[in-house]
């Protein structure tokens, strides 16, 4: 469907480091996604949150990754885990900034 081809694309277009066009097609997923889809949802998310990141939009990525790191938690799924554990690699060169510090904070306190 349409929604899942959207989710491919941003997953492509991370990959490729071709951030503007990974966030479209990430939010264009999640507007098409119904709620039950609550895992893939959550796989885009975290493309969204990369894509963010790519884009130097810090703290946009990081409350994406922290609600994807919440929903991680909730329905423990090893791949979904994987995928919050990919952004937070790549969040690494950013530990300093204050947005990364209140994203580690805020998934500390999940566990």
């Amino acid at each position: 469907d349409e929604g899942q081809l959207a989710d491919e694309f941003g997953h492509c277009h991370r990959d490729l480091q071709q951030y503007r066009a990974s966030a479209q097609h990430a939010e264009r997923s999640l507007q098409l996604r119904a709620p039950g889809f609550a895992r893939s949802r959550l796989f885009c998310r975290v493309v969204l949150a990369t894509a963010r990141l790519g884009l130097g939009e810090l703290d946009q990525a990081c409350a994406l990754g922290a609600e994807a790191a919440q929903q991680a938690m909730e329905m423990r799924s090893v791949r979904a885990v994987e995928y919050v554990r990919d952004f937070e690699r790549r969040l690494e060169p950013y530990r300093d900034a204050s947005a990364v510090r209140t994203y580690r904070d805020r998934v500390a306190a999940l566990s």
